[in-house]
């Protein structure tokens, strides 16, 4: 009898776990319309089609759609994944998708200093916004890093996501993404 009303117990809390879980989740349907810094490089405003304002938001992107990487200096996985987000960003290209898929990051706790750093190291081609008072990472719920978005940038629909490693490899993430297009 005991057994029977701890495991009853364990599988309520367990059941409540999973309802608070996707509650959590259920108000994240939408990127975020607030304000991402501008990246100070001409050439990554180029990339995005972006004006040197101060600020824009993901529906400036110019593409039918937009991966945003939430990455940081310290994270392993995203030290030991940037080679492969860097083929991600060259398969777009050698796909010919450059024009309708764009690529930026995110880092969460990290400052300019730190951004640059990671991208000399990891050779970064696509743009790195620092987030040092973790305004996005608030705004995306906390999430760990590496996190990835897909974003329909005309409604600002999630339209996929994906947390951790590239675990069937960048070339399957990359058909998953563009099945979205």
């Amino acid at each position: 009898m005991k057994r029977r009303v701890s495991a009853t117990i364990v599988f309520l809390f367990f059941c409540m776990a999973m309802l608070l879980a996707s509650h959590a989740w259920a108000g994240m349907d939408n990127f975020p319309e607030e304000n991402i810094q501008v990246p100070e490089e001409a050439v990554y405003q180029d990339y995005l089609g972006i004006s040197d304002n101060e600020n824009f938001v993901i529906g400036d992107v110019q593409a039918d759609l937009v991966l945003v990487q939430l990455f940081s200096m310290y994270c392993p996985i995203c030290q030991r994944e940037a080679p492969d987000v860097n083929d991600l960003y060259d398969m777009i290209h050698e796909q010919g998708l450059e024009e309708s898929i764009k690529i930026f990051g995110i880092a969460p706790g990290n400052s300019s200093f730190e951004v640059s750093v990671y991208r000399d190291r990891y050779e970064v081609e696509f743009p790195l916004i620092p987030d040092p008072d973790y305004v996005w990472h608030k705004h995306l719920g906390e999430v760990g890093t590496p996190t990835y978005y897909a974003v329909d940038p005309g409604n600002n629909r999630i339209l996929h996501s994906h947390t951790g490693p590239f675990r069937d490899g960048v070339e399957a993430y990359l058909e998953e993404v563009k099945a979205h297009l």
